[in-house]
């Protein structure tokens, strides 16, 4: 599958992450605990739980792609919790890591950069939607930069 390809710098995903932080923080939701979904959550968690003063944030381990192609999810380890949990990932696409994620924390709360239309319905919150062909090629991200 061809992808448009867009290289967000690390000051524009910070910017974007304190941006996620302000449209949490409206919704007025009182979360039990923040859970980050490694590694694409990594960067933006860090400046969401600073912005919002969060300290205690909880890891998930979850696969459900290979080289960009959307595979089979498989889920490393996650908390199975019916705790309100703000969960930060860097993007939603088809939705696979979030539905299998809220078979473990159905009342999750799904906060991304980016949004694509397949999966933007179970993001509770975004930043900025792209399009289903659109690729962020990540800062952070050294060998899918090096393909490129």
């Amino acid at each position: 599958m061809d992808h448009k390809l867009i290289f967000p710098t690390y000051e524009e995903m910070h910017d974007k992450a304190v941006k996620l932080a302000h449209i949490i923080k409206t919704k007025k939701i009182n979360f039990d605990k923040m859970v980050v979904v490694s590694r694409g959550g990594f960067v933006p968690a860090s400046v969401v739980a600073y912005t919002l003063g969060i300290q205690d944030v909880d890891i998930v381990s979850i696969q459900s792609y290979m080289h960009r192609e959307v595979g089979k999810t498989i889920v490393h380890r996650a908390p199975k919790t019916n705790e309100v949990v703000l969960v930060i990932d860097d993007i939603v696409d088809q939705g696979g890591t979030a539905k299998s994620l809220a078979e473990y924390m159905p009342n999750m709360h799904l906060a991304v950069i980016y949004a694509k239309p397949r999966g933007m319905p179970l993001a509770g919150s975004y930043v900025e939607e792209i399009s289903q062909d659109t690729w962020p090629v990540f800062p952070w991200d050294e060998e899918d930069k090096a393909n490129h």
